[in-house]
């Protein structure tokens, strides 16, 4: 199956600020020791072992980080959407066993250069209250329109090439 022959998510002319998306997201002991298998990270502030308290604990960022790449490129925008850039602020320690509620919300739509801001709040929710442990803002190209069809909207004769200067080899 081609990109052309599956759904893609929302172009930029659908995406409009203050469209929002919600996720929760509980991570188990296995989902820290896959993290760790699969990359290698031995950190011993992630295994149980190395801890006194299990409260001592905490998640590896990228185990977040990938609930929220997995939401950008699945769901909102959706498939065909990239994540150029991503700064996250752990607020405080997120222990194993832990259910994260991610609250997506598009902030700026930048529809000349093509990309949307989405902030993003992370709530520990498996407490008697919530408390918002992570802060995130993502850069995000989402897919871009099918022109199949439109041929007749496009006028070619606008358009120039227009030097870019040197070539690079790699």
């Amino acid at each position: 199956m081609t990109q052309n022959d599956q759904q893609l998510g929302k172009s930029i002319h659908a995406i409009s600020v203050g469209d929002t998306f919600s996720v929760t997201e509980s991570f188990k002991e296995r989902d820290v020791l896959l993290y760790m298998g699969v990359t290698g990270d031995s950190n011993p502030a992630y295994l149980k072992q190395a801890q006194k308290r299990e409260m001592d604990t905490v998640l590896p960022p990228i185990a977040l980080m990938g609930v929220i790449t997995r939401t950008v490129s699945m769901n909102f925008p959706g498939p065909g959407s990239r994540l150029v850039e991503m700064n996250m602020n752990v607020s405080k320690p997120i222990p194993h066993n832990s259910t994260i509620s991610f609250d997506f919300e598009v902030i700026r739509v930048e529809e000349l250069k093509q990309f949307i801001t989405i902030h993003v709040i992370g709530y520990h929710t498996n407490q008697s209250n919530s408390e918002r442990v992570l802060d995130v803002m993502l850069t995000v190209l989402p897919p871009e329109e099918n022109l199949d069809g439109m041929t007749n909207k496009i006028d070619a004769g606008v358009f120039q090439r227009i030097s870019g200067g040197e070539t690079l080899d790699y």
